[in-house]
């Protein structure tokens, strides 16, 4: 199986996949791991901090890939991105109709904050959402597929030259990821915008790392927890 990966997929495009991917299987596969973790008596809340954790060891064995991530924002960069994260945090949390991928109103379960085990598994869940995220999907979803929606070399397309088709794409593509599918196309289009207009991915990494953090705060302390 892996013989057969590193032929479909070279180097760049693995570094850039396998974090993304690796998450998405750990999500899926989500309910099983924490039915293994309670037969062993441990809880199931170590399930997001395993996500994150694998995520962040994909990143660090290919840290050396992340060619685009040398290129460091500048403090005027650093402002938008806080600026365009924080706008991408109002969408996000506007009210949207079931049809639009809104919320069902009713009851949604809170994560405890009793014990100091508490708050550390939602320390855990906080940091994983706003630090580790926003880099494997920047890394996937800007980095490697809009980029490579242009051409089969992605390493070869600069992000100031990158279409509107696939930006459009990408886009569309992010936004099926996510239940709030409108919110989730506004921020894809903001955050490849960002990309293409600075050509640092650091600055669309920040962006969604704001939103993500923002959201987080506002989950927790305004109880929210739909939003999680």
């Amino acid at each position: 199986m892996t013989a057969l990966l590193h032929t479909w997929f070279n180097r760049h495009e693995r570094a850039r996949i396998y974090p993304f991917i690796g998450f998405i299987v750990l999500l899926a596969l989500e309910p099983l791991l924490a039915k293994g973790l309670l037969a062993l008596g441990l809880g199931a809340e170590p399930t997001y901090l395993i996500r994150s954790v694998s995520a962040l060891c994909l990143l660090l064995y290919f840290r050396r890939d992340y060619l685009e991530l040398r290129t460091r924002p500048s403090v005027w960069q650093l402002l938008t991105a806080v600026l365009a994260g924080g706008l991408v945090f109002l969408v996000w949390v506007a009210p949207y109709p079931a049809w639009l991928g809104g919320h069902v109103a009713g009851p949604v379960a809170a994560m405890p904050t009793n014990t100091t085990a508490d708050i550390f598994w939602l320390i855990c869940r906080w940091s994983g959402s706003a630090l580790v995220v926003p880099v494997i999907e920047e890394l996937f979803w800007r980095s490697y597929l809009m980029r490579r929606l242009d051409h089969a070399d992605f390493m070869s397309v600069s992000p100031a030259m990158v279409s509107a088709y696939a930006i459009i794409v990408s886009s569309i593509l992010f936004a099926i990821e996510h239940q709030l599918w409108l919110a989730g196309l506004l921020a894809g289009l903001v955050y490849a915008w960002l990309y293409r207009h600075f050509q640092v991915l650091w600055v669309s990494i920040l962006a969604h790392v704001t939103t993500n953090a923002v959201l987080g705060a506002w989950v927790v302390c305004g109880g929210h927890w739909q939003y999680w």
